[in-house]
C-alpha cells in the first residue's frame, strides 16, 4: 500500500459538509431529501469511496509523518475524519450533533435541587421569601411552643396540671369514696371538656340526677351543692349511676358513661401519688379500692357478693355481711344460676400468700442503711375454697428451691420468670373492655398509719394447681427499698390489694429487725471495712485519716513493714561500713 503525507485538504472538505449540515434549517433539508432523493443516494456513494481512499492513506499505522509532526497529531486526525464520516452517514450520530452539537449526544451535566420550578423562578423570589419567612418565623415557632407548653401542661402521671392542682386541693387524710368521686368529677370537666358540654341539661339528665338523689340520699345534696358547673354535675351523675348500676335510656348518655370510666383508672393514679406522697396508709387503700369498686360496678359499702353473677340486692334482702354460704344458698336450688355462679368464680379470686420475707443480699442481719429486698411469694385461689395444703418436700427438693430463690434474689428482675404462664381475664361484666386484674403490694406502719414502703404493682399472677406443677405453683415478686437508719424492730403491715376484685385484701404481719453493725462476727466486720474504707490516697482518705479513722494502703506505695526493713537494711549497711 502507498503511503502518503496529509495536508488537511480532505479533513477541510468534511468539516465543510458537517457544517452544512448544521447550519442548513431542518426544513429545508427535508425538502431536498423529498425531491432529491436520487442524487443524494449517488453522493452517498461517490462519498464512501473517497472516505475509503482517505481512510487508507491517513490511518496512523502507515500514514508518513511529516517534519514537526507527531503520532498523537496523525490519530487525533484520523479520529476527526472518523467522526465526520459517521456525522454524513450514520443517522444516531447526526441526530447528536444537530441536537446537542456532539456525535456522542448531551454532554453537559446540570446540577439542582429537585424544587418545582415556581420555587427557583426568578419572577417568585419574593412570594418565595415571604413563605419561608412564616414557615420559619411563624409556624415553626408556634409548632414547637406548643408542644413545650403542651408537654408541660400534664404531669407525669398524664393528668393535665389544672387536674392536678384540683386533687391537691381537695386531697385530705379523712378522704371518703364520696368526696373521691366528686374530685373525679371536676378532674373529667378539664380532661373531657368537649365530651361534657355537648350535652344541654334535659329531663333525661334530670331523672338520672334525681335516682342518684334517691340513692345516696342527704349525702348527695352536699356533694351536688359543691358542684358549680353542669359538667361537673354530669360527670358525678354519669360516675354514679355506674357505681349504682343505673341504666341509662340514651345511647349518647351511655358512650360518655363509658368514655369517663375509662378515663378513672389514670385519674385515680394522680389521686393515688399524692396520697403517697403524704405517707397516708388509710387513704391510699381506700383510693385503691375505687378501682375495684368502678371494675364492677359496685358502691362502697354494698355486699361484695354482689360482684357474682345472678346476685341481687333483692335476694340479699339488704344483708350486706352475707358470706360465701349465702351465695351458695341463694343457688342450691337454681341449675342454671348455680353453672353461671362456677363459670364466673373460675375468673373471680383471691391472692394466697405462699411467703414473704426481708432479706440483704450478701448479709445475714439487715443493717442501718442497707438495701433490703422484699420477696414474697404469691398465688391465686378459687374464691370457693381455702388455701392448698403445703406438702412436704424432700431435701433435695427444699435444696431446688432454695437455689432457684438465691438466684432470683441475685438477679435485676422484679418478676420471677415462668415460661408456661398465660394470663387470663377478670371476671369484670362491667367494666367497658376487657380487664386483666392487678394487685398492690403496701407495706405499712399500723402504729403511724403511715407508708413504710411505696407500693408496688404487680400482676400476671398464676392460679394454684399443685397437679401441673406440684413444688412451685406460686410466683416470686421482690421489692427493694432501704432500711431505716435507726436500730430496732420495727413491726409492718403487709397489705395486697386488688384492683379488679372487691373485699378480697390479704394482710399479714411482718417483723423488720434491724441490727448494729457490730452484731457482725469479726470476720464478717473484717470484710465490711475492707470494702467501705477508703484508700490513703484519695482525699476522702485524707479526711478520714485527719479524722482518726480507718483508710487502707495504697497499692502503689509499700507497706510500714516494708519501710521499716528497707530502713534496717540501710542501717545495716552502715554498720558493716563503718567496721571496715
Amino acid at each position: 500500500m502507498a503511503q502518503t503525507t496529509y495536508d488537511g485538504g480532505m479533513a477541510a472538505y468534511f468539516l465543510l459538509t458537517f457544517l452544512a449540515l448544521i447550519l442548513v434549517p431542518k426544513r429545508q433539508l427535508k425538502d431536498v431529501n423529498a425531491t432529491n432523493a436520487s442524487k443524494i443516494v449517488k453522493k452517498q456513494t461517490e462519498m464512501n469511496g473517497l472516505h475509503s481512499e482517505l481512510i487508507q492513506s491517513i490511518h496512523p499505522d502507515t500514514v508518513k509523518l511529516a517534519e514537526g509532526q507527531s503520532a498523537e497529531e496523525a490519530e487525533s486526525y484520523f479520529v476527526e475524519i472518523t467522526k465526520a464520516y459517521k456525522a454524513l452517514t450514520d443517522e444516531v450520530v447526526r441526530k447528536n450533533f444537530q441536537e446537542y452539537g456532539h456525535p456522542d449526544g448531551k454532554q453537559t451535566v446540570e446540577m439542582g435541587l429537585a424544587l418545582p420550578p415556581w420555587v427557583v423562578d426568578a419572577h417568585n423570589n419574593i412570594w418565595v421569601l415571604g413563605a419561608y419567612g412564616v414557615l420559619i418565623g411563624g409556624l415553626l415557632p408556634y409548632l414547637v411552643g406548643k408542644w413545650w407548653f403542651g408537654s408541660r401542661s400534664r404531669t407525669k402521671d398524664g393528668v393535665h396540671a389544672k387536674t392536678a392542682g384540683i386533687f391537691f386541693k381537695d386531697m385530705s387524710e379523712d378522704a371518703t369514696p364520696a368526696t373521691l368521686v366528686s374530685s373525679l368529677s371536676r378532674g373529667l370537666e378539664v380532661e373531657k371538656p368537649q365530651l361534657l358540654k355537648r350535652f344541654k341539661l334535659s329531663d333525661e339528665i334530670r331523672a338520672l340526677e334525681q335516682q342518684v338523689h334517691q340513692k345516696l340520699g342527704s349525702a348527695a345534696d352536699a356533694i351536688y351543692s359543691n358542684l358549680k358547673s353542669k359538667e361537673s354535675k354530669l360527670a358525678f351523675t354519669l360516675l354514679y349511676a355506674h357505681l349504682l348500676r343505673i341504666d341509662i335510656p340514651s345511647a349518647s348518655l351511655r358512650s360518655a358513661q363509658r368514655d369517663l370510666i375509662l378515663q378513672t383508672p389514670v385519674l385515680l393514679g394522680s389521686i393515688l401519688a399524692m396520697a403517697l406522697g403524704h405517707g397516708w396508709l388509710p387513704t391510699t387503700i381506700e383510693i385503691m379500692h375505687l378501682h375495684a369498686y368502678f371494675s364492677q360496678a359496685l358502691l362502697p359499702g354494698r355486699s361484695n357478693l354482689l360482684q357474682f353473677p345472678v346476685i341481687t340486692e333483692d335476694a340479699l334482702d339488704g344483708d350486706r355481711s352475707a358470706g360465701l354460704g349465702k351465695l351458695l344458698e341463694l343457688v342450691k336450688d337454681d341449675p342454671s344460676k348455680a353453672k353461671s355462679l362456677l363459670v364466673a368464680v373460675s375468673h373471680i379470686s383471691r391472692i394466697d400468700v405462699y411467703d414473704a420475707s426481708f432479706k440483704v443480699v450478701g448479709e445475714r442481719i439487715i443493717t442501718p442503711g442497707a438495701f433490703v429486698q422484699l420477696v414474697f411469694k404469691v398465688r391465686q385461689v378459687s374464691l370457693l375454697s381455702g388455701s392448698p395444703p403445703r406438702k412436704e418436700q424432700t431435701p433435695e427438693e427444699i435444696a431446688a428451691e432454695a437455689a432457684t430463690d438465691t438466684a432470683f434474689l441475685a438477679s435485676k428482675a422484679e418478676v420471677e420468670d415462668l415460661p408456661s404462664y398465660r394470663s387470663q381475664w377478670a371476671h369484670a361484666p362491667h367494666w367497658p373492655g376487657d380487664r386483666k386484674p392487678s394487685w398492690w403490694c403496701v407495706v405499712g406502719d399500723l402504729k403511724t398509719q403511715k407508708i413504710f414502703v411505696p407500693p408496688f404493682k404487680f400482676t400476671d399472677v398464676p392460679w394454684s394447681d399443685p397437679e401441673a406443677h406440684p413444688n412451685r405453683d406460686y410466683r416470686s415478686y421482690k421489692v427493694q427499698f432501704q432500711a431505716p437508719q435507726q436500730v430496732g424492730t420495727y413491726t409492718l403491715h403487709l397489705t395486697f390489694v386488688s384492683d379488679t376484685f372487691v373485699g378480697e385484701d390479704q394482710s399479714i404481719y411482718m417483723t423488720l429487725q434491724v441490727d448494729d453493725v457490730s452484731s457482725l462476727g469479726a470476720d464478717e466486720q473484717a470484710v465490711e471495712d475492707e470494702i467501705s474504707d477508703p484508700e490513703e490516697d484519695t482525699l476522702a482518705g485524707q479526711m478520714a485519716a485527719m479524722r482518726g479513722g480507718n483508710v487502707k494502703k495504697s497499692p502503689y506505695h509499700g507497706s510500714d513493714e516494708e519501710e521499716s526493713t528497707t530502713d534496717g537494711d540501710d542501717e545495716g549497711d552502715s554498720d558493716s561500713s563503718d567496721d571496715d
